[in-house]
């Protein structure tokens, strides 16, 4: 019979297990004078609802009924720490049952759960500032962005709060929060041009003594910006395989921090900074992170990776509460959401980057739409991938949930080939377009890599020439970086939403819809 370990060499397997594993539950002390467990999603995005993924094999995932029993059981399961629910931001926008209450139905919806602090995200600001206030004063939870400040000043907006404290069961955490830096680039320009959106590092550091000296057993950063990790590569301890600007603000911070929870780039992030643990937990509420930090007698504080864990709705009961606040809201649009459009001969993914039919079949409806020549469609507005078979209105309106407007624009041959380089500024290309091919060289000089513009009737673009090119107002104004379309001699806005132009045109294709499948940005590389 195998003998168990005495009680005189507890300690040191326990501290061989701390360093294999740093998410060992050996790594907590048996006894400490204050512990903490944190709950964090990210990029919701409106997910009140579970939904089946293309990986999930027919499972649902998510959903805030499904989240809130999770909560629940997690806070059980380790009823000597009090557990802090937070999220990365980008919370409200891109589902029917989200946006038709200008986000009001997730902001009750996380109430519900337990939210304790939220990183403002870029895309709490899609329905305007008035609206952002508006939801922040419907939660009861605190929206943190200490990075975001009045344009020009060292004030933040008034609506804004760096920082919050929450006291549970004797514990006192405080959370800094902050917005990713490339807000005014990837939000809509007109929405945010009142506002800075200054380093991340120099806001942690500003208030990070500030929490301190308020009283806190712990401090915990809650960022939407993220960054990601090889394959493989997602528990890398010490951050060798994972980069990106969340990691750098970080590294940058010298005042102590705790914990941190990121956002933004819709990835799994399980790694450390100087030993701290940095996590985030995909989005679309199809995971959770869990951690715990702990304070010795001592006055030492440690903090662990739980891990980044899959939230089935099959497996838990979902929160009573939750789920007929879900029901209600759902009821409310279901007439509108449910109905057919169109029929799919196969599924159609949505990249990050490159050419692809869904996004070729965006462009081509939003030329229909305008009657343009040529229409260009940026890939970030594309927001999730299509199953094969009956597509409805909702699956539609999760492709696009931005509520852009189209517009028309008359720029020369000149300023359309610029516009298309900024696309392939990366070596790849961030734009679909419909009514031309283009040619281009990923290995060459910036400025250089378009090759050649043809139109569908055969022509080749003339720099010198005069087309109508439509695009989103989002673009259109400058997002992304696409300076170019302001100026064009004429700038028409029209009253057509990029949704609407993609259900009128889908209804009007042969069913099952045909799948254009001839790449519309072709890889020429110089001998």
């Amino acid at each position: 019979m195998p003998r168990r370990p005495s009680a005189r060499f507890k300690p040191a397997l326990a501290a061989l297990l701390c360093a294999g594993i740093a998410a060992f539950p050996a790594c907590a002390p048996e006894d400490p004078a204050a512990c903490a467990l944190i709950f964090s999603t990210n990029d919701s995005h409106g997910r009140l609802l579970p939904a089946e993924q293309n990986w999930s094999e027919g499972r649902p995932v998510g959903g805030s009924a499904a989240l809130a029993a999770y909560v629940a059981r997690e806070r059980s399961t380790t009823p000597e720490c009090p557990l802090f629910v937070v999220s990365g931001g980008d919370i409200m926008q891109g589902t029917p049952i989200s946006n038709f209450t200008d986000g009001r139905s997730m902001i009750e919806a996380m109430n519900g759960i337990g939210y304790d602090a939220v990183a403002i995200g870029n895309h709490e600001f899609d329905w305007g500032v008035d609206v952002l206030v508006e939801r922040i004063a419907d939660a009861d939870f605190a929206m943190l962005g200490a990075n975001i400040y009045l344009k020009g000043t060292d004030r933040h907006p008034d609506w804004v709060r760096p920082w919050t404290i929450v006291e549970r069961d004797g514990i006192r955490v405080g959370f800094i929060g902050a917005t990713t830096r490339s807000t005014p680039v990837v939000a809509r320009p007109s929405l945010v041009a009142d506002f800075d959106f200054r380093s991340i590092s120099d806001a942690l550091d500003r208030y990070i003594p500030e929490v301190r000296a308020a009283g806190v057993d712990f401090v915990v950063a809650v960022m939407h910006e993220g960054a990601f990790c090889d394959v493989g590569a997602e528990r890398d301890a010490a951050g060798g395989g994972c980069r990106g600007p969340a990691l750098e603000a970080l590294a940058a911070t010298t005042e102590r921090f705790d914990y941190a929870v990121t956002g933004h780039t819709h990835s799994r992030l399980e790694t450390e900074i100087r030993g701290v643990p940095v996590i985030q937990s995909y989005s679309n509420t199809t995971a959770y992170g869990l951690g715990r930090i702990d304070r010795s007698a001592e006055g030492a504080v440690s903090a662990q990776r739980l891990g980044v864990r899959q939230a089935w709705a099959d497996e838990i009961a979902p929160d009573p509460d939750v789920e007929r606040l879900v029901a209600s809201y759902s009821a409310e649009i279901a007439a509108i959401v449910d109905r057919v459009i169109v029929d799919l001969p196969e599924a159609l993914s949505a990249p990050r980057d490159g050419d692809f039919p869904l996004g070729r079949i965006v462009a081509d409806a939003q030329r229909h739409a305008s009657g343009a020549d040529v229409a260009l469609m940026n890939n970030g507005g594309i927001r999730r991938s299509l199953p094969a078979g009956p597509i409805t209105f909702a699956d539609l309106f999760e492709l696009q949930p931005f509520n852009n407007m189209l517009v028309r624009h008359t720029m020369t041959g000149a300023q359309l080939l610029l516009t298309l380089e900024h696309s392939a500024r990366g070596g790849d290309v961030d734009l679909h377009a419909s009514g031309i091919v283009v040619r281009y060289d990923p290995a060459a000089p910036p400025g250089e890599r378009i090759l050649d513009v043809t139109f569908d009737d055969g022509s080749p673009l003339r720099p010198e020439g005069r087309y109508v090119v439509a695009a989103n107002d989002f673009i259109a104004t400058g997002g992304g970086g696409y300076t170019t379309f302001a100026e064009a001699e004429v700038i028409d806005p029209l009253e057509v939403a990029d949704l609407e132009a993609l259900v009128a045109y889908l209804e009007a294709q042969p069913q099952p819809l045909p799948i254009p499948r001839a790449p519309r940005w072709i890889e020429s590389p110089a001998p």
